[in-house]
């Protein structure tokens, strides 16, 4: 039962991380001819000589590349994703969507299911849409041919409806219009110097990645002179798993959790294997006479070692059994903390044969030894009573045992240290104040109609401002080296965030004004609020940067006011020098802070009423700010969730483990237990003696794997600028832990042993 349970643990374990791992690394290979599928990415070399590294080309990029490199078989533009109202008779909905060319559905596999296949975009006035968003604004009805509201501002004619795009693409949306509608509604893109459109290239079978690279920077440096920016290829299949760039080279990304998780699962399989090898090597005791008798009458060594081995395939199988009802009850809890949609296809030819290789792995690893230890028994001395061959089975238990406790001890530190770290991400002080806002997107309607809104807004006693602010305040995306002030070196690559926002933003999000004042409500349309950060690169001092001017893309202004520092990015990256620009609707959303001793349901209710009063078109939809925030630590979370569950699953296995070891221990010590009680021993001696061998392998584990776990802890948290502090006490805990769920393990069955009668274990002597 104790083998079985500990290979249904490891096998349930392996298979569902492998299941999560095929399902990142199958991220976009969907697409027809995905290995000639590239992205276009931008370098961008600073004076200094550092580059950035982003997806934001150039659109006028995209018809050299299809007319001047001949290795270029198509390329597509498209914009990033956008929010737009669509709207079909009463039926209107808020939807995730993109801009993009017609050859988008040429180079990637999403299929047209109802339209034209060959022309899915044939004009600027129409709009490809998803089976799914077919069916909420047209029922039953076919959607082809029907018109859309767009906005409240265009409309445009279904064109085609595309399948439902796979839970596995990178690439996600449920409409498209064509990029020449972006293209006249943002001017801008029509220069070399801009980046604010994304483009794929599919490559001939015969084209050389290295060639196609090579003209690409000669097209930029002819039509560009003056940029600083040079482009180069990407596979596609590698955009989610490999987004991490330093200085121009790709460092790695989100593949490092997928190897994380896949040693994590290889470990606690090997734990599983180890569990099996130990207990059956411990039997060996009980078994010796079996295979004396076996090898008296004829059996071959080669026999016994097929027998062992076949004896621990069948219970790998039936190990497996138990597993697949275990990973189907739990399937579902794992997919809602992963934020997957797994399921178990046994039709998958590859899942099926990986898992049924996965098994026959650790029936053969976990009998391999035992086998040819137990097939090399010497029958004459078996049969004789001679069960004891030397120290080297109990050595390799020993090393198998010490290797188990360093494991679960560096995952016990592991979990608790990103847990701490979690928790100091939820509880860390980020400058202002994110309880009880709510966040508004923009859309037309409420641009047009903002005054009556707020107005009757201020007037509710349950609304404690509100205000507007041009993105995600927890990562402000908008990244510059373009502010001017007086002193700037000539070359300067200070990269600075800019926010948007209105005169009730500071106030409502209670920031601490340091110096200087707030906005006056349009009267600081070209002056500018900084944060400490911000002087600290420019070379200005408190009293010198109020006043002092700055020159930034509404013109030349002065700075008006300082802001206290406020975390603006993700933790891991720590705050950047910020700058505040003045605007009234310039941005993405609106914060609506409430006053929290007042029933939150009804406020919102109350809120919800007002907006569809003044913009009844448009649905209202929000979200809360904190909401916001634990989403952008959502990799994190995912990480706590299964490291925790990973260390309960390697402490299970280990425990399993010890108590077998221990009931064996216990069994072939009987008779040395009753000589030593008739000498005198105490029944806490026996206990003692019995304990001493599992704490000394447990000492040596902790000798091994503290340090082990120290490293790769600092490894961890150097990631983030900001991170919990971890003591000495973190590893004390975790000694005292495993002290302790050591002497359990063993505790019962060493306390049987000791108190056994000793004449019972005796009289056959």
């Amino acid at each position: 039962m104790i083998n079985i349970s500990g290979l249904t643990i490891g096998l349930a374990t392996s298979i569902l991380i492998l299941l999560w791992v095929a399902d990142e690394l199958s991220f976009d290979h969907f697409h027809k001819d995905a290995n000639r599928i590239y992205q276009v990415m931008i370098n961008y070399t600073f004076p200094d000589g550092r580059i950035d590294t982003y997806v934001a080309t150039p659109s006028k990029l995209k018809d050299a590349l299809v007319y001047k490199i001949p290795e270029v078989e198509a390329a597509a533009l498209y914009s990033m994703d956008t929010e737009l109202l669509l709207k079909y008779g009463s039926n209107a909905y808020n939807e995730i969507g993109i801009y993009a060319d017609p050859s988008l559905f040429h180079i990637f596999s999403f299929p047209i299911v109802n339209g034209n296949t060959k022309a899915p975009l044939p004009d600027i006035k129409s709009i490809a849409i998803s089976e799914q968003l077919a069916k909420k604004l047209f029922n039953t009805e076919n959607a082809v041919g029907k018109t859309v509201q767009i906005n409240q501002s265009n409309e445009l004619k279904v064109s085609s409806v595309f399948a439902n795009i796979p839970h596995n693409s990178s690439l996600r949306f449920d409409f498209v219009i064509p990029f020449d509608v972006y293209s006249k509604e943002n001017p801008w893109t029509q220069s070399w110097q801009s980046g604010g459109t994304r483009t794929v290239v599919k490559l001939n079978a015969s084209a050389n990645v290295g060639d196609a690279n090579q003209k690409m920077i000669d097209i930029i440096k002819k039509n560009c002179s003056n940029c600083s920016t040079s482009s180069f290829l990407f596979p596609y299949v590698k955009s989610r798993l490999y987004t991490e760039f330093i200085n121009g080279k790709n460092t790695g990304g989100r593949i490092e959790q997928v190897f994380l998780f896949a040693s994590v699962a290889l470990l606690i399989l090997l734990m599983a294997c180890i569990n099996f090898m130990n207990l059956s090597t411990a039997r060996s005791a009980t078994r010796s006479r079996e295979v004396g008798v076996r090898k008296s009458i004829g059996a071959q060594k080669s026999s016994l070692v097929i027998q062992f081995i076949m004896e621990s395939v069948l219970q790998s199988f039936l190990a497996l059994y138990l597993a697949l009802i275990t990973i189907q009850l739990v399937l579902p809890f794992f997919n809602e903390s992963t934020g997957k949609s797994m399921i178990l296809d046994y039709t998958n030819p590859i899942l099926s044969l990986s898992i049924i290789s996965i098994t026959l792995f650790c029936g053969l690893l976990a009998g391999s030894y035992p086998a040819f230890f137990l097939s090399r028994f010497n029958p004459i001395q078996v049969l004789k009573g001679n069960t004891q061959f030397g120290s080297r089975g109990s050595n390799l238990r020993r090393t198998l045992v010490v290797f188990q406790f360093t494991v679960s001890i560096i995952l016990v530190i592991g979990s608790i240290v990103v847990y701490r770290q979690i928790g100091f991400i939820s509880e860390k002080n980020l400058g202002f104040n994110k309880e009880n806002i709510i966040v508004v997107d923009q859309n037309e309607g409420i641009v047009k109609n903002y005054s009556g809104i707020k107005n009757e807004l201020q007037q509710q006693p349950f609304v404690e401002g509100i205000t507007f602010g041009g993105s995600n305040v927890f990562t402000i995306p908008i990244v510059t080296t373009d502010p001017v002030w007086k002193g700037k070196p000539d070359n300067s690559s200070i990269k600075f965030k800019i926010f948007r926002c209105d005169e009730a933003f500071i106030p409502t999000m209670d920031i601490k004004m340091i110096a200087g004042r707030n906005f006056i409500e349009s009267k600081d349309d070209s002056n500018y609020i900084v944060n400490r950060k911000a002087l600290e690169v420019m070379g200005l001092g408190i009293e010198d940067a109020i006043g002092a001017p700055l020159e930034m893309w509404p013109g030349k202004g002065q700075i008006v006011g300082i802001t206290e520092d406020f975390h603006n990015g993700n933790l891991k990256v720590g705050i950047r020098p910020l700058i505040l620009m003045y605007s009234e609707n310039l941005g993405a959303h609106y914060f609506i802070k409430l006053r929290g001793q007042l029933p939150l349901q009804e406020s919102i209710e109350q809120i919800g009423s007002i907006f569809k009063k003044h913009n009844p078109d448009y649905p209202f939809e929000f979200t809360f700010l904190d909401e916001i925030f634990e989403r952008e630590y959502q990799t994190e979370t995912v990480i706590a969730k299964l490291s925790l569950s990973f260390t309960i699953i390697a402490i299970l296995i280990s425990c399993l483990g010890l108590f077998g070891l221990a009931s064996f221990t216990a069994e072939r010590r009987t008779k040395e237990l009753g000589i030593r009680k008739i000498m005198g021993a105490s029944v806490i001696d026996l206990i003692v003696m019995l304990y001493k061998d599992f704490t000394f392998l447990l000492f040596i584990s902790l000798l091994i794997g503290l340090p082990i776990a120290w490293y790769l802890i600092a490894e961890f948290l150097s990631s983030y600028a900001f991170h919990a502090n971890i003591t000495w006490l973190t590893y004390f805990y975790t000694a005292v832990f495993m002290l302790l769920i050591t002497l359990l393990s063993i505790g019962y069955q060493s306390v049987m042993a000791a108190r056994t009668n000793p004449v019972n274990t005796l009289r056959n002597e």
